[in-house]
């Protein structure tokens, strides 16, 4: 065998072992059957090309290409500066609708950047091939941060100048949480104190009644009841039961006594 003929023989596997591993690594897909659409941002938080494209979470195309397009509106007149083009997966793209969201997600907190579509409704009809969309632009991290630092540089300025009254402010607040635990403190006191005030009016009406009838006890009207009392008893104990209701038979009177 010729040296010519080696040399493209090696060549031509090395092309296809390049093929094969860009047809693995998702970076080629030569006999992939998609679809592509045009989606435009104001801002796509550092995205590229052949960044993944998710459907709830599963890789189903890639970022073809990233274009800037500072001339471009949407149908509705609003001006967007950026247009992505990416491919879709047959498979995937029944359950892309004209309700479905584009997001810019990030995998993991310092991970890659992805698309991500949200599947739309059954009822919306889908997408025409090529069709122009428009994604939901990510928030700007480093425009919160520098917000935030205003914001606390805000702050600190207006604590500094009013430094005085935040004290006054802070004692004055203590001071009203000390009386009010005073308050319900005496408020609990109060609530006890009725109780065992009402538990000695009581005791004293009580007493009030014993000493009333211990006074009409020694009274002569009570000595002269007690005395007739006991001449009525000592007059009643000869007599039986027999002798009651003969007695009372004899006057008449039917009854059982005793």
């Amino acid at each position: 065998m010729k040296t010519e003929t080696k040399v493209g023989l090696l060549a031509l596997a090395a092309l296809i072992l390049v093929l094969v591993f860009a047809s693995m690594m998702g970076s080629l897909s030569p006999f992939s059957r998609g679809r592509s659409l045009d989606v435009v941002y104001n801002y796509a938080g550092g995205i590229d090309e052949g960044s993944p494209v998710r459907v709830m979470g599963i890789n189903v195309g890639k970022v073809r290409a990233i274009r800037f397009e500072p001339g471009f509106k949407m149908p509705d007149g609003e001006e967007v500066k950026l247009r992505l083009t990416i491919s879709v997966d047959q498979k995937a793209w029944s359950s892309i609708r004209t309700d479905s969201r584009f997001y810019i997600n990030m995998a993991g907190v310092i991970g890659e950047k992805f698309l991500e579509i949200s599947p739309g409704s059954l009822d919306q009809p889908e997408f025409a091939d090529g069709a122009v969309v428009r994604g939901e632009d990510p928030p700007r991290v480093d425009q919160l941060i520098s917000q935030s630092y205003g914001l606390a540089g805000k702050l600190i300025n207006l604590l500094e100048k009013n430094e005085g009254s935040v004290s006054n402010v802070i004692q004055q607040v203590d001071r009203l949480t000390t009386n009010f635990n005073k308050t319900l403190s005496l408020l609990d006191k109060t609530s006890k104190n009725k109780e065992m005030a009402r538990l000695l009016d009581n005791a004293i009406k009580i007493s009030d009644d014993m000493a009333y009838l211990t006074g009409s006890l020694r009274s002569k009207k009570a000595e002269e009841s007690y005395h007739l009392m006991h001449k009525l008893l000592f007059r009643l104990e000869p007599l039986d039961g027999p002798a009651i209701r003969k007695f009372l038979q004899e006057e008449g009177v039917r009854a059982r006594v005793f």
